[in-house]
């Protein structure tokens, strides 16, 4: 079973992994309540278990500014939902500060059960393929040399261009906390938490992926 984004992150929050804020959207009404909420700018995307990457398909719509912006990107969403997926739902976010992006991912393994892997995300995942892996249940120590076995560590621990240092203990807080939540949720066969943005001196998983038995 595949979760779409919104019940993924409902997930993650609960078990107390930070996550970006994130609405449901049942009508134009509660749009708006919820850019109020949040205040702009703001993101609208599609969170469907059947599509995801949103982007490839025009499920994600980033900057909104003001609330004609936003309702004329809901209708287009929604359209969208329903002409591709109409059990999908349409979710809006509080746009968040860019910084340091990365990827955090669970797979399931017949031979050996649970293997984290993680390194730098966004597009840069597939562009550079900077990752590290463990098999769960790991340690602390496990978690910190993940971090430091990446080539790009130096310039993520120093600091590059506008992005200040990244702090490692919380990174490797995130990547404990992410190992005990596939530990402990039964059924689980693949996570992928991508992107996880490093901003205001904190990770937020902004996007999540879900799959259980």
């Amino acid at each position: 079973m595949v979760f779409p984004e919104h019940e993924a992150k409902l997930m993650l929050r609960e078990s107390g992994i930070d996550v970006v804020p994130t609405e449901k959207i049942d009508s134009i009404m509660n749009l708006e309540a919820s850019a109020e909420y949040f205040g702009f700018p703001v993101v609208l995307k599609l969170s469907s278990s059947k599509y995801t990457h949103k982007t490839e398909i025009g499920g994600v719509i980033i900057g909104l500014e003001n609330y004609e912006e936003l309702e004329r990107a809901y209708v287009k969403l929604d359209k969208l939902r329903r002409e591709l997926d109409p059990e999908a739902s349409v979710i809006i976010e509080p746009m968040i500060k860019p910084g340091f992006e990365f990827f955090i991912g669970v797979q399931r393994h017949e031979n050996f059960d649970h293997v984290l892997s993680f390194g730098l995300g966004g597009v840069f995942l597939e562009l550079i393929r900077d990752v590290s892996f463990r098999l769960l249940p790991a340690s602390h120590a496990d978690y910190t040399e993940m971090v430091e076995e990446l080539k790009s560590w130096p310039k993520l621990r120093d600091g590059f261009r506008d992005f200040p240092p990244v702090n490692v203990n919380e990174l490797v807080r995130m990547l404990d906390e992410v190992g005990n939540f596939a530990i402990r949720e039964t059924g689980l066969q693949e996570m992928d938490l991508n992107p996880i943005t490093y901003t205001d001196g904190k990770f937020l998983v902004v996007d999540a992926r879900i799959v259980k038995e």
